[in-house]
């Protein structure tokens, strides 16, 4: 087992036992079918990352919205559902060029779904050969946009919600340093046991 392999484990870890202390029990994410994933792989003839294979394979994966910007972990079939379906849009939609004169963005087959929010949006992981290969990155499923990357990699995501959790200060911080338009948040939980992330400064 490779080190990101081994981290994501711990890092879920600290996150699983936070919201099992704080939240009610709740569903866990499906079981994911490996001989599924591998096939993906191969189609795509592109390396998962290490981190985004044991993403997958962790098993009892808290299934509700625990993921700052309202994110529930989604099943590999949804995720590979939603890859297909944003597969077509783009398709069907064609290319096209923005008032500079530039491509305008498409979904791509080199981008991954881990996790959905209510309004159609997806966290996406970037499959890409290149510097931001492996980050972790928002879809809007209306602008289409790529903003600068939520987070580095699954592994750093899993870490940034799992000190935001333990020390209640903000996640989201190193995006917010880099430009991003996603605001750092700060976790809350709700009388009814429902976790909120609410916008914040770095300095509150």
């Amino acid at each position: 087992m490779t080190a990101a392999e081994n981290d994501v484990p711990a890092a879920w870890h600290r996150v699983g036992r936070w919201l099992a202390a704080h939240l009610l029990a709740r569903a866990a994410r499906p079981t994911t079918d490996e001989a599924r994933l591998d096939a993906f792989e191969a189609d795509l003839g592109l390396p998962l990352p290490a981190d985004l294979r044991a993403w997958w394979l962790l098993p009892d994966v808290d299934a509700g919205f625990w993921i700052p910007g309202t994110f529930a972990p989604c099943s590999l079939e949804e995720a590979l559902e939603t890859h297909e379906i944003w597969l077509l849009v783009a398709e069907e939609e064609g290319e096209s060029l923005d008032e500079h004169g530039h491509p305008e963005a498409r979904y791509l087959r080199t981008f991954l779904p881990i996790a959905l929010n209510p309004g159609g949006d997806g966290l996406i992981v970037d499959l890409r050969p290149g510097d931001t290969h492996g980050s972790v990155f928002l879809w809007d499923h209306e602008t289409w946009d790529l903003d600068v990357p939520q987070w580095a990699s699954v592994t750093s995501m899993l870490h940034d919600i799992a000190h935001a959790l333990e020390t209640g200060t903000p996640a989201l911080l190193d995006h917010a340093s880099l430009g991003g338009s996603a605001p750092p948040r700060t976790a809350s939980v709700e009388d009814a046991h429902d976790l909120t992330w609410r916008t914040t400064g770095p300095g509150k």
